[in-house]
């Protein structure tokens, strides 16, 4: 049966499928090359499922779905915007995540009677590498996201970003260096 017929939602029983076989042939024909897509996007294994399930869901409730369902490329494409938007949104979220526990261990650190002016100093460091973070190319700070603050080793992030470990390596010593004096000159403004 080619993948249009497959893909069919109106043919039954005979030579046919129901609604549920459609989705079945759909999710089967696309969610290694989407899950590989999160995972190179930066999302763990768990979360690029999470991600993948999700894009899926948004993609079956577009009234056109059906149609698009019925041309290979044109499902993937529509599937891969949805799931590029459903990646930013889990990464964003990570992001406030981190800014939660940082807040909850200077809160704690607070209750456990540390020098208030300590952690303020803290907090306007963070917020100074955050700033320089900000500043980087789009490849130096999804470098030193993946590298340094989700600490995975240098290999996985070549993979992730499809360069060499070597590159890796010489972003991280770049975005160090450029953290450190434009922290530097922050200061001194």
């Amino acid at each position: 049966m080619s993948y249009a017929m497959s893909l069919d939602p109106m043919t039954h029983a005979s030579g046919s499928t129901s609604f549920l076989s459609w989705v079945t042939s759909l999710v089967h024909e696309h969610r290694g090359q989407l899950l590989a897509y999160a995972r190179r996007r930066g999302l763990d294994a768990e979360d690029a499922l999470d991600a993948v399930q999700d894009s899926f869901t948004s993609f079956l409730t577009l009234p056109e779905a059906r149609a698009l369902a019925r041309e290979r490329e044109d499902a993937i494409k529509m599937l891969t915007v949805i799931l590029r938007h459903h990646v930013m949104n889990r990464r964003s979220k990570q992001v406030r995540h981190g800014r939660a526990r940082i807040l909850l261990e200077a809160q704690a650190s607070q209750a456990k009677g540390e020098d208030h002016d300590a952690l303020v100093a803290h907090a306007e460091e963070l917020a100074r590498v955050q700033g320089c973070i900000v500043r980087m190319a789009k490849l130096q700070r999804n470098v030193v996201m993946l590298s340094l603050l989700d600490e995975q080793p240098h290999e996985e992030v070549a993979k992730i970003l499809g360069i060499s470990p070597g590159y890796v390596r010489v972003l991280v010593h770049r975005a160090r260096e450029h953290i450190r004096l434009c922290s530097y000159i922050d200061e001194t403004l």
